[in-house]
């Protein structure tokens, strides 16, 4: 393969989007005296889903439960999530995001989303790009789909 290989070359642009998408998040992450894992933590808890487990939470974070268990300490000191029980089984233990925590999170987005490489796309450019992206994804787990049985 060389590097002028039609899918080197598209690597490389999907790692420097991944690196511009980070390097505006980092911006924001340092505001709220976050490091970098809390704040994907942060971006995982979607407030409009249903509460997350713990468990769930490390398949799509891709790390150990107990990573989670340390994650999720430190944003409850900084009253930005707290556990609750699974609204279907008590014994399962979940991560929401307080009225603070939602705010973060909404900070997070939005300096993304306005600073975004992605915003020199239009709408239907956009859709086309989820669509390729949906494709050539299928069937990998990814932080939005793995683990997401309760237990």
């Amino acid at each position: 393969m060389s590097a002028a290989d039609p899918v080197v070359v598209l690597l490389e642009q999907v790692l420097d989007l991944a690196t511009a998408v980070a390097a505006d998040l980092q911006d924001v992450v340092g505001e709220f005296g976050l490091t970098n894992p809390l704040a994907n933590l942060v971006w995982l808890l979607d407030p409009d889903a249903d509460p997350a487990p713990l468990r769930q939470l490390a398949g799509r974070l891709h790390c150990d439960p107990s990573n989670v268990t340390l994650l999720a300490d430190r944003l409850e000191e900084k009253g930005i999530a707290e556990r609750r029980p699974h609204p279907d089984d008590g014994r399962v233990r979940t991560l929401v995001l307080t009225p603070a925590g939602e705010a973060v999170r909404r900070r997070l987005l939005q300096q993304v989303q306005q600073d975004s490489p992605l915003a020199a796309l239009d709408v239907g450019q956009q859709q086309q790009l989820r669509d390729l992206l949906t494709i050539a994804l299928a069937g990998r787990p990814s932080s939005r789909t793995s683990g997401t049985s309760v237990r």
